[in-house]
């Protein structure tokens, strides 16, 4: 019995042991395939414009608050000012009150306007890094088929609790530069394609 269990033991060891022997494997580094490649150059420039745009405007409205806030403070100077008539000072104190609500409107429009400016952007950054990580997978994909790997794994992945998925590699290829060049040969293609369905 225990010589029929050995045998059994040794048949499934060898199996797996050719099987894995026929195991092709190669790895990739993605992030430097996103960093080189030159879609991310261009979506990191879209989004730099975006968000000095946003500043831009959002420093106008600041301005704004700013003066409003310096009006309100002259007002109540003013309502507070003992050489002007109780009816001056008591004008200046509902110009006053209109002014606080006004500076008040301002402030909510201004957080309201950072708020979703902001998460516009966030949410623009991850759709455009979500496609440019798809266009890559499908590069990684081609190269992976094309030379014939049981599997490519991403030497820069990390695990849920943060550690390298991949610790060691002895003599595996790096497709890593030919998935680069093949995904930066694609610059000068997309804009004919285009051109080519009106």
């Amino acid at each position: 019995m225990k010589s029929g269990l050995l045998l059994l033991s040794a048949l499934f060891l060898s199996a797996s042991l050719a099987g894995a022997q026929q195991l092709k494997i190669a790895t990739f580094d993605f992030q430097k395939a996103f960093s080189e490649y030159y879609k991310t150059k261009d979506a990191e420039a879209e989004l730099q414009a975006r968000v000095a745009t946003f500043k831009k405007e959002d420093q106008e409205r600041t301005n704004d608050y700013r003066k409003l806030a310096e009006e309100a403070q002259k007002l109540q100077d003013g309502a507070q000012d003992k050489t002007l008539s109780e009816g001056a000072r008591q004008e200046r104190l509902k110009a006053f009150q209109t002014k606080v609500q006004e500076v008040q409107n301002l402030q909510r429009a201004i957080q309201e306007f950072r708020s979703t400016r902001g998460r516009e952007l966030e949410e623009r950054s991850q759709r455009m890094r979500q496609g440019l990580i798809d266009e890559i997978t499908k590069f990684v994909l081609e190269a992976g088929a094309k030379g014939k790997y049981t599997m490519v794994i991403d030497k820069t992945g990390r695990s849920m609790t943060g550690t390298p998925i991949l610790l060691y590699t002895q003599d595996l290829p790096d497709i890593t530069e030919e998935v680069v060049r093949a995904i930066n040969a694609t610059k000068g293609a997309a804009p004919k394609a285009a051109s080519a369905n009106p």
